[in-house]
């Protein structure tokens, strides 16, 4: 059984999700806008949590990505630079989850979501890499 404070494996399952979120995204017919948007805030959660469990913050059971963007940010304030993506993607770790009516992601939700995940993973990422994670 791995550790729950294992950097390396948080990386590893956001990389699994926002992949998960671009293959989805890619690959289905009709794509299911609202799970790819899930993918992408969980792929975003999970980096920002291995950062924040690299620089020894505890663990917390939030899916709120201000709170665990908060913790970065005492470590690094150039996090600020994400704020606007982690806003973006917050509701998607509920509204995504259960149906709430018809159209209430769009296309055009999707593509911010992957967008904002992706550069929140990139920046994130290698940030970790330069603390020696991969």
């Amino acid at each position: 059984m791995t550790d729950s404070l294992d950097v390396n494996e948080w990386i590893r399952y956001a990389q699994m999700d926002y992949d998960a979120a671009k293959n989805m995204a890619l690959l289905f017919n009709p794509v299911p806008l609202e799970i790819v948007c899930y993918h992408c805030q969980q792929g975003a959660e999970k980096i920002l949590k291995a950062y924040a469990i690299a620089k020894n913050e505890p663990l917390v059971k939030t899916h709120n990505l201000k709170v665990i963007i908060e913790q970065c940010l005492k470590h690094d304030e150039t996090f600020n630079l994400l704020a606007k993506n982690c806003l973006s993607l917050n509701g998607y770790s509920v509204i995504s989850r259960y149906p709430i009516g018809e159209d209430a992601v769009t296309e055009q939700d999707m593509n911010i979501a992957l967008k904002h995940a992706s550069e929140v993973m990139g920046f994130t990422k290698e940030k970790l890499n330069r603390l020696g994670y991969k």
